[in-house]
């Protein structure tokens, strides 16, 4: 694949941050009132911007998603944020793209402060040239302005030179609106289908399959 610039999601993509997360979306949820009845339930919160998954799944005003959302930051800081474990092969998969010429970012609706943690506390942090984030604030939390900076800090002037790594439709439909195209990493967070039907450039399972097509 020609691309000389890939940016990675984080959550589902880089980590499995699933424990910590669904801890967190479990206890919000409950403080706002509302059953959850099964674990499963709650996997489609892995990726998308909390507010916005809180309105888009629950039916919560913006009001009410800000409320939940502060429940579940609450957590998440003080307890949540490291209960992760990189993807199965994520590791070998950027030292080998390392190897070959490639720069790699990360850009998540994550909020920035905690990718950044995460990846120092697994060394991950060295193997990226830009790191971008949602802020604190919620701002730069759609998907597209995260890819828009991370490619912005990478220098990236010819867009046909980079490409979205991610495990959900919100990174495939984000990398639209940039301009990219990307390819879908599954890991077993997407619903079957989601990524073909979001329009992903190719789907992969694993990253062994993911380095195998960066590198051809």
């Amino acid at each position: 694949m020609n691309c000389r610039f890939v940016l990675f999601d984080f959550d589902g993509t880089l980590f499995d941050t699933s424990e910590g997360i669904l801890n967190g979306i479990g206890r919000a949820l409950a403080g706002a009132g509302m059953p959850v009845h099964s674990r499963e339930e709650l996997y489609k919160f892995i990726g998308p911007p909390v507010v916005q998954a809180l309105k888009e799944f629950c039916g919560m005003t913006e009001e009410e998603a800000q409320r939940t959302k502060k429940i579940y930051r609450e957590y998440y800081a003080k307890e949540g944020v490291f209960l992760c474990r990189p993807i199965e092969g994520a590791e070998e998969c950027l030292q080998a793209l390392l190897a070959a010429g490639k720069r790699l970012a990360v850009a998540t609706s994550k909020p920035e402060p905690f990718a950044r943690s995460i990846l120092r506390r697994f060394g991950f942090d060295r193997y990226f040239s830009a790191v971008a984030g949602s802020f604190p604030d919620e701002t730069r939390s759609e998907k597209s302005e995260v890819i828009r900076a991370a490619l912005a800090e990478l220098e990236v002037n010819d867009l046909s030179l980079a490409v979205m790594v991610g495990d959900r439709k919100y990174d495939v439909i984000g990398a639209k609106k940039a301009g990219l195209a990307c390819i879908g990493l599954n890991t077993g967070f997407s619903e079957p289908g989601e990524l073909e039907a979001a329009g992903a450039a190719a789907v992969v399972t694993g990253y062994r399959a993911l380095q195998k097509l960066l590198l051809s």
